[in-house]
């Protein structure tokens, strides 16, 4: 359970960073960087649960 905390909260943190990115700096790629981030660790997470 504590690794799947781990991730949840990096989705988190990622995803405020994304839209602090946008909307702070208007930097659409660094928001991406970011969005990509959390998606990616959201893949992660769902492909753990199926194993």
């Amino acid at each position: 359970m504590g690794e799947r905390a781990l991730k949840l909260m990096v989705i988190l943190l990622s995803s405020i960073n994304a839209v602090t990115w946008l909307m702070y700096t208007q930097s659409p790629f660094m928001a991406a960087l970011w969005g990509g981030t959390a998606l990616g660790f959201a893949f992660w997470i769902a492909d753990d649960m199926r194993r």
